[in-house]
């Protein structure tokens, strides 16, 4: 029987017998079911908003962990680069200019425009830096740190002209009281002490980048103030580096927050466990209307906490942000009934909450309710009308639709057993407006996409092809010592690499071993990689000494990617084995993992050193360190490896690894790479890797004994 055949006993059949049957029904159930409909709708509409709220906090906590990475880099920079004016110490300013926040007060900064800062009446100047000294603190006592400081200008402007948008001012304090700003102006206060101002003191008494929520003492403005300290080879502190980040900047304008006509409340909180009761409270840190807190620069900022009648609600709120999940609570929130969204910011203490009025929420919700219930109800009295025509007329329509809708699906399948025998010229011709010439038309447009996909895919296995050519085919021979390596791709292509440079060198008693990560991966981090690879190769003839073979590649690679966001962490060592030594820089690398079998006892080959590419200019340093002893195995590799996650979002970590090397120590270098590679596989128990995973081994071994 064919298709159509059966396509017309299946109308009459199913169609026309229930519709009879259900006509009968309908006349006492109608209103019912109406009602019963329109509380469905009302109940999808608001699972509905409530899922875009949670996808529009997700969204603010990717921008949210986006824009903090780039400010703490930011700040970092500036740090560093304010270490390294410092120790200098330039006779003269780098700019020639040495403006005291005093001269923009009396107007004497005339050499470039003013521009105002949104939200106050204070002007400043993008062609400055400038000076405020401390009280007790002369200018002829500052002199030499203003002309270092001076030096920052050209990084603030470079830094200020693709961010300025998330800062209002950079800055750096110094132990002697000299604070240095950007962009330039006046307005301090007269008592005004850096070393006194909370982001200064927390930033001094703690390692790595810390927070503030404060009053800027100039605008009068509520900040979340970034800082970390200044220190010297020997840790002393020279002053502390900080951004100030308006608190609106942190939050993205999305169609959600628009629809909701400034009711959504947007805030970026902290689980705080520094409670009486002992349990995890959430403390706002940044939020719009922190800048309405205070006037008074010298007053502490006091901190809101999100609080409700429902403590049940909360506590289940931050379990579930401590977990690392997103989602979205009903509870009273500021005595209204509100739909409370959250998302954890990745990889910060932090999470993103959006409150929503529940009113606003379900209002569309109740318009549509009613609009069903009023068309159910006109449609009771209107179904026995419609019931007798209805009967006829579909018998009738059938016999037409069944050839109707056969013929464009008789046309497509020949169409398709040509397109799989290789005919990629094969299409249809669409009829009318419906889904069958949707679907028609979907078809002509999905051979044109198989052949670029079938072009993308040969292009991409030529990519892998060449890339695995770029990678030495074996390790270098080299008496008493035992060395294997190998990357694994999460993509067809990656930005993991290693080399070994003694090939070029034609030199037994030296081998060079080159381990990189560039950032990101696939094509992009691969052709990043490959450049990399020559620039290295290119300067190694002559073996230049690890430290200036660096830093001539860093100041070539900069030329092309300063202010890209790319750049190669490396770690480059060299086999010496006529010296007994190894020599060693990082560029920015996780260090090397050496194991002493004989005190079960690892350390790491430290050093440093930025990322190759991230800042000219920069000076590599060189470590050392005597030969191996037999047995000893030292282990290169990069963030792939002791990064990845497994299902239970567990992180592999390097004690892992310590674990396998310890176990396979007394095997060859070739069974720790499996051994790790294995390790890891079990791991991730059947999950794609997140990032290329390199590994290099290097064990000693008895002299006329090398692997």
């Amino acid at each position: 029987m064919r298709i159509r055949t059966k396509l017309l006993c299946f109308l009459l059949a199913v169609v026309i017998i229930p519709l009879c049957a259900l006509g009968l029904y309908s006349w006492s159930r109608t209103s019912e079911l109406g009602r019963e409909l329109a509380r469905g709708a009302a109940r999808a509409l608001e699972s509905n908003a409530a899922g875009e709220l949670v996808q529009t906090a997700e969204m603010f906590g990717e921008h949210c962990a986006d824009t903090l990475d780039l400010l703490e880099t930011s700040l970092s920079l500036t740090a560093d680069a304010a270490v390294r004016l410092l120790e200098v110490q330039p006779p003269q300013a780098a700019n020639g200019l040495m403006p005291l926040a005093s001269d923009f007060d009396d107007g004497a900064v005339t050499d470039a425009p003013l521009t105002p800062i949104p939200g106050s009446d204070v002007t400043a100047s993008y062609d400055h830096v400038s000076f405020h000294l401390a009280p007790g603190l002369s200018r002829q006592a500052a002199l030499p740190d203003m002309r270092a400081l001076s030096g920052l200008l050209p990084f603030y402007r470079t830094l200020f002209a693709r961010h300025k948008d998330l800062m209002q001012f950079g800055y750096v304090g110094l132990a002697t009281g000299l604070h240095c700003a950007y962009p330039g102006h006046g307005g301090y206060p007269p008592d005004y002490d850096p070393r006194r101002r909370p982001w200064y003191l927390d930033a001094a008494a703690k390692d790595g980048i810390t927070w503030t929520i404060m009053t800027d003492a100039v605008t009068r403005q509520v900040m979340a103030t970034m800082a970390l300290a200044l220190r010297s080879p020997s840790g002393k502190v020279l002053g502390v580096a900080g951004l100030d980040v308006p608190m609106g900047r942190l939050f993205l304008d999305s169609d959600l927050s628009r629809a909701f006509d400034g009711r959504l409340r947007s805030m970026v909180v902290t689980l705080s466990d520094k409670t009486l009761s002992g349990k995890p409270e959430l403390v706002v840190v940044a939020g719009r209307d922190y800048a309405q807190k205070s006037r008074d620069w010298a007053a502490p900022v006091e901190l809101e906490r999100v609080e409700s009648p429902d403590a049940a609600v909360l506590d289940d709120i931050a379990a579930t942000l401590a977990a690392g999940k997103s989602g979205v609570r009903r509870l009273s929130y500021r005595g209204e009934d509100t739909l409370l969204a959250f998302a954890p910011v990745t990889k910060k203490r932090l999470a993103v909450v959006l409150a929503a009025p529940r009113e606003m929420v379900v209002s569309e919700a109740r318009l549509a309710e009613a609009k069903v219930i009023r068309a159910t109800s006109g449609l009771a009295g209107q179904i026995g009308l419609f019931l007798a025509g209805a009967v006829a007329l579909v018998a009738l329509l059938a016999v037409a639709a069944s050839k109707t809708v056969t013929r464009p699906v008789r046309e497509l399948a020949e169409a398709a057993r040509k397109l799989a025998s290789g005919d990629f010229s094969a299409r249809v011709t669409p009829y009318g407006r419906d889904e069958l010439a949707e679907m028609a038309a979907s078809f002509n447009d999905m051979a044109p996409q198989l052949v670029e996909r079938m072009k993308l895919k040969n292009d991409m296995a030529l990519a892998m092809e060449v890339q695995q050519h770029l990678l030495p085919g074996r390790p270098p021979a080299m008496e008493g010592m035992d060395i294997a390596a190998l990357s694994l791709y999460c993509d067809e292509t990656g930005g993991d690499y290693f080399d070994f440079l003694e090939f070029a060198q034609d030199d037994a008693s030296h081998a060079d071993i080159v381990i990189g990560d560039v950032t990101g991966h696939g094509v992009s981090a691969a052709l990043f990689m490959a450049t990399g690879r020559a620039l290295l190769r290119g300067r190694a003839v002559g073996q230049p000494g690890p430290g200036a073979l660096l830093t001539e590649v860093n100041d070539l690679l900069c030329q092309d990617t300063h202010l890209t966001g790319r750049f190669i962490t490396l770690f480059f060592l060299r086999l010496d084995r006529g010296a007994k030594e190894m020599v060693w820089c990082r560029a920015g690398h996780d260090p090397g993992m050496l194991y002493d079998p004989a005190s079960d006892a690892f350390d790491l080959m430290q050093g440093s050193g930025i990322p190759l590419g991230a800042v000219p200019d920069w000076s590599y340093e060189e470590m050392r360190r005597p030969w191996l002893v037999p047995g000893q195995v030292l282990v290169l590799f990069t963030d792939g490896i002791h990064e990845a996650r497994n299902p239970t979002d567990s992180m592999y970590g390097k004690e892992r690894m310590e674990a396998v090397i310890r176990r396979e120590a007394a095997g060859p270098a070739s069974a720790i790479v499996n051994a790790l590679v294995a390790d890891l596989k079990e791991f991730k128990a059947g999950l794609p890797l997140e990032d290329d995973v390199t590994l290099v081994v290097i064990k000693a071994t008895d002299e006329g004994k090398a692997g």
